[in-house]
């Protein structure tokens, strides 16, 4: 007999259980779909200073010892500070080094959802150095002035708006007190900040180097010179920030997301495995009523599977309509004012939530065919 079995039949002839079913779906799968965009702050926000700004500029300090027993090509018996002076020299006769200064730092702030990352700016002794650094950054002042005294400082917009500061304020007044004015806001998709030192009062002190993506490791740099760097000696560049984003970012979310979306479909996974056992229980005398009409076991295993099928689709059309509105909206009316970094957008999360639909569907199979292997005719239901 050719089938002809409806699997929209027993949708909408039971549109409560449907409903509950398609509801719970629609509701996990739209959570879990916020709840990846609030973490993802913590990726989209700190992407520009971690993967953006270090090829750009980039920080070092290497220490006296450290020089002492290294073997610097063309200073191989120098002393320390010969040694120093020959890799400042050779940097900074490299085509697309633009300048090397030893300088105070401070560290700018950004609060994502979950966590926050400090990234060092320097402080230069003149207005005219502030000019070629925001020019070599690609960074414009929008309000305010630029620093030409001491303590004064310029913040990146996006800081500024995450940190709740305003110009006129005192930067960091719970670190520093009233050391750092803030004289002005500067645009810039790297967060650029910059300012001038105020005696001593820092985060540390560093050589700060303005280089193209083409001398941004400088670890490689100091290895081919001799250098043999160790716990005593700081090197930021672009290789060292792709780590930190690697470790701190992008692993550690994809872990966290990864824990919540297997506790939460694992639960949802549990919920539907009982309704289905429940329904098909229920259903019983109906799968049998089909076998003994003469549909055989796989007519009513794709039936069943295509109710599966619908009412999982549905639930995750239903999941994505619900999600992706929310997730722009909270972009827009929440994270946008609050200067956290974010996107709405991700389609590798819904291929994700798809597989997962999948899965749970290759798990309720299991039912499903005990189910049928067990069912009878009508004339032996009584067996």
């Amino acid at each position: 007999m050719k089938s002809n079995l409806s699997a929209w039949n027993y949708v909408k002839n039971n549109k409560r259980s449907a409903a509950t079913m398609i509801s719970a779906l629609a509701l996990s799968f739209a959570v879990i779909y916020i709840v990846y965009v609030l973490l993802m702050t913590s990726v989209e926000g700190f992407k520009p200073m971690l993967l953006e700004f270090p090829k750009k500029v980039g920080f070092f300090s290497i220490s006296g010892k450290t020089l002492e027993k290294s073997k610097v090509k063309g200073a191989e018996d120098g002393d320390p500070k010969e040694k120093m002076q020959v890799l400042l020299d050779t940097l900074r006769s490299k085509e697309g080094v633009r300048d090397i200064t030893w300088v105070q730092v401070l560290k700018a702030q950004l609060q994502a959802v979950i966590g926050m990352w400090s990234e060092e700016f320097p402080l230069y002794e003149s207005t005219e150095e502030i000019e070629k650094y925001l020019d070599h950054t690609g960074a414009k002042l929008v309000n305010g002035r630029l620093p030409s005294a001491a303590g004064e400082v310029v913040i990146s917009s996006m800081v500024m708006k995450n940190q709740k500061m305003q110009i006129g304020d005192w930067f960091r007044k719970d670190a520093f007190g009233e050391t750092f004015r803030i004289v002005g806001e500067v645009e810039s998709d790297l967060m650029v900040s910059v300012g001038m030192p105020n005696h001593h009062y820092n985060s540390g002190s560093y050589y700060v180097i303005q280089y193209d993506e083409a001398n941004a490791d400088l670890t490689a740099f100091f290895k081919e010179m001799g250098v043999e760097l160790g716990a005593t000696d700081t090197v930021y560049d672009l290789p060292a920030h792709r780590e930190h984003f690697r470790e701190d970012c992008d692993e550690l979310i994809a872990d966290i997301v990864n824990t919540i979306s297997a506790v939460v479909m694992f639960f949802v996974a549990v919920t539907m495995l009982i309704a289905y056992v429940s329904f098909l229980r229920n259903r019983v005398n109906e799968y049998c009523l089909y076998t003994s009409i003469g549909y055989r076991r796989g007519e009513v295993y794709g039936m069943t599977m295509r109710e599966m099928f619908i009412i999982f689709g549905i639930g995750f059309l239903i999941g994505m309509v619900l999600a992706i509105p929310s997730a722009i909206l909270l972009k827009t009316a929440v994270l946008d004012p609050a200067g956290i970094i974010s996107a709405a957008w991700y389609p590798g999360m819904i291929a994700k939530l798809a597989s997962i639909m999948l899965l749970i569907l290759g798990m309720l199979q299991i039912p499903v065919l005990v189910s049928l292997w067990k069912m009878k005719t009508i004339d032996r239901l009584e067996d």
